[in-house]
């Protein structure tokens, strides 16, 4: 084996180690937190603790799925989610493809502006965020989580759009128009199918974002109406107590959407981002 050979072979093998550890130290907190779920009260607390269930329960499903909030509060996330990866693609593509086609006075500083925001901390958000749904009497509403969420996932949805109908080459727009092709026909026709990979990726970041996201939701919902997960699962806690069986629950229960979307979309999600990498 000649030298070239065996350094691609040890680069292969480091580049595998690297990767197989990286998925271990990614998946065995979740697998601890679906062991979890699954054990009875006395053997959480066992000293030393155990991997698998000695005698697996599925009680503390019964509690979260039954007798808690979290199914109600499930569905506030699963509509407030879908809604804000909705409006992100929807208004986040139509800016990403002005800035990208259309060359205007400011556009440069304007899009640098709008990435800018994303490094604001969310706490510098939540009293003016608080002040403006409590004024649009949107405050404890699945609506005025939408308008939040959607502050948080469209700058950079704004961005990654850009990028993307920057690498789509003008003259494909071009010889639509060449054939009697409208704006918004080009556009819905020819565009946007091209990028459905980059969509189904901006996609299930906004959702992910409104999804995870816990300050404004727990700032901005004051009931069951509009409460989210994240801050549904502090239910299970007490002052002195923790309930880690129905915690743990809870969320192996939160994470399925999110592992599901990505099963489902995995093949136009890689696309996406392999698309974002190469310049048309």
């Amino acid at each position: 084996m000649n030298t070239r050979k065996l350094s691609v072979l040890i680069g292969d093998i480091v580049s595998y180690a690297v990767l197989i550890l990286s998925s271990l130290l990614a998946l065995i907190p979740l697998a601890w937190v679906i062991s979890t779920s699954f054990k009875p009260i006395q053997e959480i607390y066992t000293n030393p603790p155990h991997w698998l269930p000695h005698a697996p329960t599925v009680s503390n499903y019964y509690n979260v799925l039954l007798d808690s909030n979290i199914p109600r509060a499930f569905w506030n996330s699963l509509v407030v989610g879908v809604g804000v990866a909705f409006l992100s693609l929807l208004l986040g593509g139509m800016m990403g493809y002005a800035f990208a086609r259309f060359k205007f006075r400011g556009s440069k500083f304007l899009s640098l502006f709008i990435l800018t925001s994303q490094m604001l901390p969310i706490t510098v958000l939540m009293i003016p965020m608080f002040r403006m749904g409590n004024a649009l009497n949107i405050l404890d509403s699945r609506m005025g989580l939408m308008v939040a969420h959607l502050v948080i996932a469209l700058p950079l949805v704004t961005w990654i759009s850009r990028g993307y109908f920057m690498n789509i080459p003008a003259e494909i727009e071009e010889a639509a128009k060449v054939d009697g092709c409208g704006t918004i026909r080009t556009l819905v026709s020819i565009i946007l199918p091209l990028l459905r990979p980059a969509l189904a990726t901006t996609g299930i970041y906004a959702f992910v974002v409104s999804w995870n996201e816990f300050a404004l939701s727990n700032l901005l919902t004051l009931s069951m109406s509009s409460r989210t997960v994240p801050v549904t699962l502090r239910e299970f806690s007490t002052f002195f107590r923790v309930n880690w069986g129905d915690t743990m629950a809870a969320a192996t229960v939160i994470t399925l959407p999110v592992v599901v979307i990505f099963m489902v979309l995995q093949k136009h999600f890689i696309e996406g981002l392999s698309s974002g990498a190469v310049k048309g």
